[in-house]
């Protein structure tokens, strides 16, 4: 379930999500292991929780089936707490998949950094018209959708 974020606030700044998923997951195939993308957040209960007697069990599941997607890291790539795990995430899970990767969940906003434009450092950056760091999310969902029907 989703809970209040253990600031008791709403949050609603980037965050550095590392993708952990090993293929199954449909929506993310364009994204490459280990890679690290700033993704916002804005939520006041996006704190994802499982019962505590059966939180072990739930975990070891979601591992053993490939279906944690994302995790919260710290700029170096390293799970870390707030304010790098924004809400206070069990094991700093940012996105799950069901078991067979065709259903996705996640809480941070990957519209919101479709264009490089809206990134928060995109001046930085030469190319505004490129693609921000959620764009790779909705061009995996288009060519599933293009291979499958």
């Amino acid at each position: 379930c989703l809970m209040t974020n253990d600031s008791n606030r709403f949050e609603c700044r980037p965050t550095l999500l590392k993708h952990e998923n090993r293929g199954m997951c449909v929506f993310t195939r364009k994204i490459p292991r280990e890679a690290v993308r700033l993704i916002p957040v804005a939520h006041a209960e996006g704190k994802l929780m499982f019962p505590l007697d059966e939180q072990e069990r739930y975990l070891k599941e979601l591992e053993d089936n490939d279906q944690i997607v994302f995790r919260y890291v710290d700029p170096d790539g390293n799970y870390a707490g707030y304010p790098w795990n924004p809400n206070g995430s069990v094991s700093n899970i940012a996105g799950i998949c069901n078991s067979l990767g065709n259903v996705f969940g996640m809480m941070p906003h990957p519209e919101r950094v479709f264009y490089r434009f809206q990134h928060p450092d995109w001046t930085r950056y030469g190319n505004v018209n490129s693609s921000g760091d959620g764009r790779a999310i909705f061009e995996s969902v288009i060519d599933y959708l293009r291979k499958r029907f």
